[in-house]
């Protein structure tokens, strides 16, 4: 049994939206949409349908994104070899959402790329636990990395 005694906590929500959309049209002057739309990971009924460029695009601006808020939490090339994960995802509204629809890949291959984790694989990350919940007023996705 491995006991973990520190923990991070990482939220997307509304707020950093908001700043990573200012960051983002800075470095892309002509762009109009604002690359991530919600805070929370698209599920894969939404991805899984796209067409493979739509599918790469999506997952590339969550990376970038990913690797964004990790910077801001000044946490890059941290490095965490062995962690245990928690997503908590606050919707809006009651529709319904299943867990396992939720899956967080592209935030997972966002993390690595930053360098926050090492790897997003099952020796690395062990478990993985997903949590689904509405708060109407904010919502929000919360990471947490117990290690």
């Amino acid at each position: 049994m491995v006991i973990f005694i520190s923990v991070i906590k990482l939220v997307i929500d509304n707020q950093s939206l908001d700043l990573y959309s200012k960051y983002y049209f800075k470095q892309h002057p002509r762009a109009r949409k604002s690359p991530i739309p919600f805070s929370h990971h698209p599920s894969i009924n939404q991805w899984m349908i796209m067409k493979r460029p739509q599918m790469n695009a999506t997952k590339q601006k969550w990376k970038d994104f990913m690797v964004w808020v990790v910077s801001q939490y000044e946490l890059t090339d941290k490095k965490i070899n062995k962690c245990e994960m928690r997503f908590v995802t606050y919707f809006e509204t009651h529709h319904r959402h299943d867990n396992d629809n939720n899956s967080p890949k592209f935030i997972l291959d966002g993390l690595t790329e930053s360098g926050l984790i090492v790897d997003d694989d099952s020796e690395h990350v062990n478990p993985l636990i997903l949590e689904c919940y509405v708060d109407k007023e904010n919502p929000r996705t919360e990471i947490y990395i117990y290690y």
